[in-house]
């Protein structure tokens, strides 16, 4: 019988450390052709140039493992890390998943398998097995297999695959462009991970039409000294998805830069993009919710005004002011308006900002929210929101911001995370005594985002450490979290980092 906790963390651990650019393929063919969600992680990328195989004790420690207990390296249980490692999840009534890893040294990890079971290995031919309480191995001198042995999908049946080598992956785009992609870790998820009850909750809110059986979302993360970029796509497995998406992303438009100059270097936070407002209300108009509205004058209305925004949009705010007990946060939202005529703004004021306090100034609305005064009106075809010391004239920034996507792309997303974290840090130092989320918080630089097509995304997050890396940080929330998770089942007071080196 397997000890159920080595064999969990077994797989958590092989879960996380999966990848690579180039693919085994005795590895790749025995991906289930139904499955709905794969990942490719790159086992040496991230063991050998990231702080993987401390992320790897640490994963094992949150399993409620000991080095001594078990091996601690997926090299040392024979597995060859030089070669991507597959999950795989089909959605088959169970949700079965299975870890696919390349061997290096099959007698090695036949031993290793041995370790973790206290009765003996089967043999048959050049393939070898151990079944027990729902889990799995089967493995040849090549390639292994860790995985739930539920319903048709047991040892005998993985066995057959390993035989017959396999159902070789799903034959979907979506699957092509993840085995393509060049991150250490690639993960691919289909519509076909939806169950009958979840699609039909999605398609009463989206509408019937959404064919989101034939969509597929390819993730892709990586991570270098200083640096850690991920990159998601949405993909069109047929025509109609195709022209699904095609009509539903039409709201979206390349920016022209209109705010570009407007926006401050030093701003803490940026979002920005441009839309089509009457792409957006036709969208709007076809999902049901809004559909059963039929003639209702505030959705009319409503509709009017989403219709006349077209053009550039600009989220900025600067950073956090904490004084006389209240947090102040000096921000601006810009819109491109096509139709002046078009904007009620005694209407958008009362729907925004009901009971509270209302002035007409400098051609617009002064709205007291909360003690912040907000100023709301529409300039020269840019309809302005406005905390009264934000940027209710649209002035040019002495310095302004060269954040990629005020300029190019269909949008851009920038966050300091230090301006962020200098302002909220006696808030998370009260929640925090221990210190450790302000000391993670505190290796990340910033965030950036550009999306190049409306289908498409890229983040990229920099350090503050150009040698840190996102395993590390990754292994030393673990840490962190289960230092905390120890205390609060304890009863007792979390460690702090310090205290805990100090041990």
């Amino acid at each position: 019988m397997f000890k159920k906790s080595v064999l969990s963390g077994t797989l958590l651990a092989a879960a996380i450390l999966c990848g690579g650019v180039c693919a085994a393929q005795d590895a790749v063919s025995l991906i289930p052709a139904d499955a709905a969600v794969v990942m490719r992680i790159s086992t040496g990328r991230i063991l050998e140039e990231n702080g993987g195989e401390e992320f790897m004790a640490k994963v094992m420690e949150m399993a409620g493992l000991q080095a001594a207990e078990t091996v601690s390296s997926p090299k040392e249980w024979g597995v060859d890390t030089g070669k991507p490692v597959y999950v795989a999840i089909s959605n088959d009534g169970d949700a079965s998943a299975a870890v696919i890893m390349p061997l290096s040294d099959a007698a090695l990890f036949g031993r290793t398998v041995q370790e973790l079971c206290v009765s003996r290995v089967h043999r048959r031919g050049d393939v070898a097995w151990v079944e027990n309480d729902g889990r799995c191995a089967v493995f040849d001198s090549h390639v292994a297999v860790a995985a739930d042995a539920r319903g048709e999908r047991d040892a005998a049946w993985w066995r057959r695959a390993l035989e017959h080598n396999g159902g070789g992956g799903p034959a979907t785009e979506g699957f092509r462009r993840m085995m393509e992609a060049d991150a250490d870790i690639a993960v691919m998820v289909s519509g076909a991970i939806f169950d009958e009850d979840e699609l039909a909750v999605m398609k009463n809110i989206y509408g019937n039409d959404l064919p989101i059986e034939d969509i597929s979302m390819v993730l892709g993360l990586s991570s270098g000294s200083g640096v850690a970029e991920m990159r998601y796509d949405v993909v069109a497995e047929t025509d109609a998805a195709a022209r699904y998406l095609e009509e539903n992303t039409a709201g979206m438009m390349r920016v022209k830069g209109r705010y570009a100059d407007c926006i401050p270097a030093s701003s803490m936070f940026v979002m920005y993009n441009a839309i089509d407002g009457g792409k957006v209300s036709e969208a709007l108009a076809r999902l049901p919710y809004f559909a059963d509205t039929g003639e209702d004058e505030d959705f009319a209305r409503l509709r009017r005004i989403v219709e006349s925004l077209s053009g550039d949009m600009a989220v900025v705010m600067g950073a956090p002011v904490i004084a006389d007990n209240n947090v102040h946060v000096p921000a601006t939202l810009m819109v491109r308006v096509a139709d002046r005529e078009l904007m009620d703004m005694d209407f958008v004021v009362q729907k925004l900002w009901t009971d509270m306090p209302v002035e007409k100034r400098d051609g617009g609305y002064v709205v007291e929210a909360d003690g912040t005064n907000v100023w709301i009106g529409v300039r020269d075809g840019d309809m302005v929101i406005s905390t009264v010391d934000g940027m209710m004239s649209l002035p040019k920034a002495s310095d302004p911001a060269a954040l990629a996507g005020c300029r190019e792309g269909y949008g851009a997303f920038y966050l300091d995370v230090k301006q962020l974290l200098a302002a909220a840090r006696p808030f998370l130092e009260l929640l925090d005594s221990g210190g450790s989320a302000v000391s993670l918080h505190s290796r990340v630089d910033r965030v950036e985002g550009l999306a190049e097509r409306p289908d498409s995304f890229r983040c990229t997050v920099y350090f503050t450490d150009g040698g840190d890396n996102l395993y590390r940080i990754l292994a030393d929330a673990l840490t962190a979290f289960g230092t905390v998770e120890d205390a609060v089942e304890g009863g007792g007071a979390a460690e702090s980092p310090a205290d805990a080196a100090a041990e």
